[in-house]
């Protein structure tokens, strides 16, 4: 009876580290402020000519957030619209590797190129 005892209470002492250590992660945005994303994107060292950019803003905290499309002008110029804080970024077009990349919307107007390798 006594290993019992001491079984459970080393059980309780490690699960408290345990509890502890699933929050620690980077915090996930809830906020429904908009912000403007402009910037250049290039491809291999080139500069797109066209194609679209997209950002997904959705996470556990947004789970209905819907992606905001944009297209890519012949000079590489976006802009979009999205949701302020993480945002998934994709790029498609003929002969664009798969590719995605996650970025942080700030508040107000952000510029940031995107590249694809």
């Amino acid at each position: 009876m006594c290993h019992l005892g001491k079984a459970a209470v080393l059980l309780a002492v490690m699960a408290v580290p345990l509890a502890w250590g699933c929050g620690g992660g980077p915090s996930v945005s809830s906020s429904t402020a908009e912000a403007t994303v402009k910037g250049t994107v290039t491809i291999a060292g080139k500069t797109a000519t066209g194609g679209m950019i997209n950002f997904d803003p959705s996470n556990v905290n947004r789970p209905t957030a819907k992606a905001r499309t944009a297209p890519i002008g012949k000079d590489g110029s976006y802009s979009v619209t999205t949701l302020v804080g993480e945002n998934m970024v994709s790029v498609d077009g003929p002969s664009v590797p798969r590719n995605n990349a996650t970025i942080i919307v700030q508040s107000g107007e952000n510029t940031v190129p995107i590249e694809v390798k």
